[in-house]
């Protein structure tokens, strides 16, 4: 005879099944987790701060079952836990906003920086706009990241865990050391890092010395709201419905990335290694083709040569 299994009880409270029964050992299905329906009705915050607490017992139970469960269940749970990562955690590599143009247009651009007036907020949008950086990469550029001769800026790009170089333009780069000369010494409070968060009177060791992503993107927000340029093209789907805004601050990147295209005749291989993509199929969504430069390479595609073919060809038939 098999002796008692000794399991851990589970999170909810209730024991994971001990010794085996006529079932198995394993109670009816949906008696396991009792509590999980009732779970649903709570707010999502609140029951992954629970099961954040609950980790050590929920990753004793996880090793039990996969050392237990067939090939084929343990397929199955990795498929689920898959999905939902994937869902509530990674990007989609198609975008959702279809061939909607997500970047600024030229007209877009200057009516945005029309309205930022805080010399902070212009220039570090500015590095997006005109360099491409994510507002990650953006908010922590630092004086140790340039090179004073050369114009170059060294950026660590944390998707890729690699650092990369890109060369600061002329203007750019002049405005940036106009920046420094004016903000000098908050900078050096802030490590070198051009974008401090600090405010006098609230600095804390605690607090990071350049502005959050978080922040730039509030204050981003502002500028697009004060430009009349709060666009909204859908509502989120999920457990709480929010409006999707067609700018961000990801849309000063895409402005950058096709820009860079387009003044460079349209040379993909170029623009992802300025991009900083892996990929090339990633740098094309990003590649935006204006309205009417669409229309016009339809219109050129369906010249008057071709209107006379399909004309013979409706005449012979």
């Amino acid at each position: 005879m098999m002796g008692p299994w000794r399991v851990p009880e589970n999170v909810s409270g209730f024991p994971l099944p001990v010794s085996r029964s006529e079932n198995g050992g394993f109670s009816v299905p949906g008696s396991l987790f009792p509590e999980c329906g009732e779970a649903q009705s709570l707010p999502a915050r609140q029951i992954s701060s629970e099961l954040s607490k609950s980790w050590p017992q929920i990753k004793e139970q996880m090793l039990f079952l996969g050392r237990h469960l067939t090939k084929w269940s343990l397929v199955k749970a990795i498929g689920i836990l898959s999905e939902a990562r994937k869902s509530r955690f990674l990007r989609r590599k198609t975008p959702k906003y279809g061939s909607m143009n997500k970047g600024f247009t030229e007209e877009e651009l200057e009516r945005f920086f029309s309205v930022v007036d805080d010399p902070k907020a212009h220039l570090l949008f500015s590095y997006q706009a005109v360099l491409g950086l994510r507002i990650g990469e953006a908010v922590r550029v630092n004086v140790k990241d340039m090179n004073l001769k050369t114009r170059e800026l060294r950026i660590f790009t944390e998707k890729s865990d690699k650092t990369d170089y890109l060369l600061i333009p002329e203007k750019l780069f002049e405005a940036t050391l106009s920046y420094i000369s004016a903000y000098e010494k908050d900078i050096a409070v802030a490590k070198g890092h051009l974008f401090f968060s600090f405010q006098p009177g609230r600095r804390t060791e605690r607090t990071v010395p350049h502005i959050t992503s978080n922040c730039a993107r509030i204050i981003f927000n502002k500028y697009v709201k004060k430009a009349k340029m709060d666009e909204i093209y859908g509502y989120s789907v999920g457990e709480r419905t929010k409006q999707l805004y067609r700018l961000s601050t990801h849309s000063l990147r895409h402005y950058a990335i096709t820009n860079f295209c387009r003044k460079n005749g349209g040379n993909v291989a170029l623009s992802s290694k300025f991009a900083r993509h892996t990929s090339l199929q990633t740098t094309m969504i990003y590649v935006h083709t204006a309205k009417n430069e669409l229309y016009e390479s339809i219109e050129r595609a369906n010249n008057d040569e071709l209107l006379e073919k399909v004309r013979r060809m409706q005449e012979t038939a």
